[in-house]
């Protein structure tokens, strides 16, 4: 039960985070486009600058059981927008 609400606040932390980049969407709009195409590299192509990464990751780290806090930065790692430069 707890990984199901892990999963559903890790897909709340990464929506948040690709409304808040540049261009903005939704992860929805990612899995729409982006599902089942391998090395799409989805990722580079939203950036987010350091300071908003982090206040959100660190928002919904608060809300993760001890797995979940555990995999959200490999998640991340994967599938979050880039840094601004």
């Amino acid at each position: 039960m707890k990984m199901k609400k892990d999963t559903k606040i890790i897909f709340q932390c990464l929506d948040e985070m690709y409304k808040n980049s540049t261009p903005p969407t939704t992860w929805k709009e990612i899995e729409k486009n982006y599902s089942g195409m391998p090395d799409s590299k989805f990722y580079l192509k939203h950036s987010i600058t350091e300071e908003k990464y982090e206040e959100i990751r660190k928002k919904y780290m608060k809300k993760l059981s001890s797995l979940g806090k555990r995999e959200l930065p490999w998640i991340l790692l994967d599938y979050a927008p880039t840094f601004k430069e």
